[in-house]
């Protein structure tokens, strides 16, 4: 019994170090090592080469090292009827929300205006605006969303909710859903945030229309997936000034492409999808405790729901 495990853009120690010494009567294996493809029952993965897991005929489970599971379902051979279990990992929930926080503050309290006025030798106050008057929608409340509303009304600000499906929330999010509220939503979104997962209904939900749909000089910050985000109207509304600016970690073509013209646009902050970052020392813990339920025939959580596509 062997657990594979496959990551090449961090530091994979950690995560080993946590699977070895949680999963002591298991082989850890370090992928390409993989010997004899059918011993391996569980692969541990983050952007896993395609055409690689119909190898291991005797897999249980595959987890995902990352929030998403787009690097898993989009391999075209990828074994059917395999549980895909999702990154339920606290640490990167919280990165993810320093991240939201971050970038609502930079923008909302004009430090980003302070910053090129600084270049300039400029000393300029700008108004002050409370957070309980500016209004920040959040596309996604699911886990991560939710807890990203949470901290921001902490902070003041409205915060209103959008999601695909009628759900009861509690607390101080406003919640809208369905194609018929979308409007009244993004109208009251002056900071909007997606953190919606790729889907078929989700990819390029957000066009040229719901973009106008924003207040005038509205601040779009996408933590999702950059295919739901129409990359060309963002940009065609960046030019009118409709929107404002936009703060982007995640985008259609991963690495950025050198010619793309978001780079150098200069009310376009970019970052290389770094907004929630799997710590091995508290990530794997989750995956160790899920590994475990499967050897004790329980259900591992969360689980890829391939009818809701996350």
């Amino acid at each position: 019994m062997a657990l594979l495990v496959s990551l090449t853009d961090t530091d994979i120690r950690p995560w080993v170090d946590v699977f070895e010494a949680g999963l002591s009567g298991m082989d850890i294996r370090i992928y390409p090592d993989v010997v004899d493809p059918s011993e391996i029952e569980y692969v541990a993965a983050w952007h896993h080469p395609f055409g690689e897991y119909k190898k291991y005929t005797n897999l249980k489970a595959i987890l995902s090292l990352g929030a998403g599971v787009d690097h898993i379902i989009n391999d075209p051979e990828l074994p059917q009827n395999v549980p895909i279990v999702r990154m339920a990992d606290e640490a990167l929930i919280h990165d993810m929300c320093l991240y939201a926080l971050h970038w609502v503050l930079h923008y909302h309290s004009n430090y980003y205006r302070y910053v090129k006025q600084q270049q300039e030798k400029q000393w300029l106050e700008h108004k002050f605006v409370a957070p309980k008057k500016r209004s920040v929608g959040i596309m996604g409340l699911g886990t991560i969303g939710k807890r990203v509303g949470e901290i921001l009304s902490d902070q003041g600000f409205s915060v209103v909710g959008w999601g695909a499906s009628d759900k009861y929330l509690t607390g101080r999010i406003e919640y809208f859903y369905g194609k018929d509220q979308m409007t009244g939503f993004l109208n009251k979104s002056e900071i909007l945030i997606n953190i919606l997962p790729l889907t078929e209904s989700t990819n390029n939900l957000i066009k040229a229309n719901e973009l106008h749909q924003l207040p005038e000089g509205a601040l779009v910050i996408n933590i999702g997936r950059g295919f739901i985000i129409n990359q060309s109207d963002l940009l065609t509304a960046l030019e009118s000034g409709h929107i404002g600016a936009a703060v982007l970690d995640v985008f259609d073509v991963e690495p950025l492409p050198l010619d793309n013209p978001l780079w150098s646009h200069p009310n376009v902050t970019i970052t290389p999808h770094i907004a929630g970052q799997s710590d091995g020392e508290t990530g794997a813990v989750s995956m160790v405790e899920n590994i475990r339920r499967i050897e004790s025939g329980e259900a591992p959580f969360p689980l890829y729901d391939p009818v809701q596509g996350y």
